[in-house]
């Protein structure tokens, strides 16, 4: 392994994972290689170290219980073949995801997606091209696809420029990228990924200005901040519907998120038909399915083109049922209650970056369907969000029990011995 200054390391685990983001990322540059590519790389990965690999998977067996039950739904789905298949790639998806957790640091993890977002950001810079309606597609085929990609990119810059441990390069490069974001969402105007990438932002900034506060302050601002969340949810609740039109109206785009509340509708019919298994994995959007086949055509979308309900809970209850969904819904928020609650415990870039990408996840979880898929990038952080704030919960309670054990009784009462700490599974969790 080389370890340069700063703590930025480079070793097998970490270009195998480079590999295996890239092809996912900058799939739209990849092509039909992409998925390809990240098999051969997640496979390299889990056989590089096997020991460690299958350790992993043994702490966290139950993370693939969600890809397990999609592979079992292939017993009443209308086309078996596709849910073994499709469940069989997401549990190949999720095991990678796991075995990255066991391999990299947060940091690590967050220097790397740095590089592989900036590559497809400078790409579209530099060789990007515009599409019908004006907007900026970039390297990415669609409009949607880039803005997600800024989105992203400008919460990984900005935890970089600010995190005090990366090399003072990459720091000014994450300045540089989070300048050049703001110009690019406007390019693609998509009012929705600026929208919500706003509180991620404050997220992070908020995080790491409480790096500087003592315990009670801290606190404080944490009942503040629940606060204020608690606030936002009720708004929406009463009055999101209102609100969201109104900003869709002044930006020019469909008060109706383009027909989407008539696809959502045809959705909850058929997730009253089964509500509990649903209709099997990755099998409603399928060529020859009547439904499916008159959707594609109301919306004037090719057969087979990838068109999907546009809300992370009807489109999967739609497929797996409540009960696949509530599996979904333990990762998801879950994963974004565990990483706040060790994000408040062990304030730093990485862990603020992984919290935003979370809260990302879930306010686009509205109006997208971006997990849990196979050879997904957000399946995969999804996944490992959840699993590196576990891990770090549960280091922090072996550390803080095992100082306790160490802590004398009686007449030595008054003596102190140092606590050896038991250590993380990384330097940086």
């Amino acid at each position: 392994m080389t370890e340069l200054p700063d703590r930025l390391t480079f070793n097998l685990a970490t270009i195998l994972t480079f590999g295996a983001f890239a092809a996912l990322v900058l799939n739209a540059m990849f092509g039909p290689l992409a998925a390809l590519t990240f098999m051969v790389c997640g496979l390299l990965l889990i056989v590089n170290n096997p020991h460690r690999s299958l350790d992993s998977l043994r702490r966290w067996w139950f993370v693939l219980l969600l890809p397990a039950y999609c592979m079992l739904t292939a017993l009443w789905s209308q086309y078996p073949s596709n849910s073994l298949r499709y469940g069989v790639q997401l549990m190949f998806t999720a095991v990678v995801a796991v075995i990255i957790t066991g391999r990299l640091s947060t940091a690590t993890l967050m220097r790397m997606m740095f590089i592989v977002y900036g590559i497809g950001v400078l790409a579209s810079i530099l060789v990007g091209k515009t599409g019908a309606g004006g907007a900026w597609l970039g390297v990415f085929g669609s409009k949607n696809a880039f803005a997600a990609h800024i989105a992203v990119f400008v919460l990984i810059a900005v935890a970089v420029a600010a995190d005090r441990n990366s090399h003072w390069v990459l720091r000014l490069a994450g300045i540089a990228g989070a300048l050049a974001s703001g110009p690019l969402l406007i390019l693609a105007q998509s009012a929705g990924a600026t929208l919500m990438v706003v509180p991620c932002l404050g997220i992070i900034l908020l995080t790491l200005l409480t790096t500087r506060l003592p315990g009670t302050q801290k606190l404080f601002v944490l009942v503040m901040l629940g606060i204020v969340a608690a606030a936002l949810v009720l708004l929406v609740i009463v009055a999101g519907d209102t609100l969201l039109a109104e900003v869709l109206e002044g930006s020019g785009k469909d008060p109706t998120l383009t027909g989407r509340t008539d696809l959502w509708a045809t959705g909850l019919s058929y997730i009253a038909e089964r509500p509990l298994q649903g209709l099997g994995y990755r099998s409603f959007w399928v060529i020859g399915f009547a439904p499916a086949e008159e959707l594609w055509a109301m919306f004037d979308v090719p057969a087979g083109a990838g068109f999907n309900f546009h809300n992370t809970y009807i489109s999967n209850a739609v497929e797996i049922g409540l009960i696949g969904l509530s599996m979904q819904i333990v990762l998801i928020y879950g994963g974004a209650i565990l990483m706040a609650a060790y994000t408040f415990a062990r304030p730093n870039a990485a862990n603020a970056l992984l919290l935003a990408l979370q809260v990302l996840m879930i306010l686009r979880s509205f109006i997208e369907v971006e997990v849990f898929f196979e050879f997904s990038i957000r399946s995969i952080m999804g996944i490992a969000t959840f699993i590196y704030a576990a891990a770090g919960l549960l280091a922090l309670r072996r550390q803080a029990a095992h100082a306790q054990r160490q802590t004398p009784k009686g007449l030595m009462s008054h003596a102190r011995i140092p606590a050896r700490p038991r250590p993380y599974p990384h330097a940086d969790l």
